[in-house]
């Protein structure tokens, strides 16, 4: 895993950790958001914080269509290769 995606994780943690109001460590970027307790209120929140901070388009069903922090890193990632590469 680069460092970019890592970086990515960590501030993907931070933000789910912050929700759920657990210590970051709690938090797997393996782990299914549903089994960590992220309900469809949080759910909405990431995907807005991930537009904000990322400056991308994501869709509402983010996390149906990546269950875990690590996909949702691996999107971002691609989404942000892309935007580069069109600018």
């Amino acid at each position: 895993m680069n460092a970019h995606r890592r970086n990515i994780i960590r501030w993907l943690t931070t933000r789910v950790a912050s929700y759920l109001e657990v210590p970051v460590h709690h938090v797997d970027a393996m782990v299914p958001l549903a089994e960590l307790g992220v309900d469809s209120v949080y759910a909405v929140s990431l995907v807005g914080d991930v537009e904000a901070h990322f400056d991308i388009e994501v869709d509402a069903t983010m996390i149906f269509d990546y269950p875990t922090l690590a996909h949702i890193a691996e999107f971002i990632e691609s989404a942000l290769v892309e935007q580069s590469a069109a600018a």
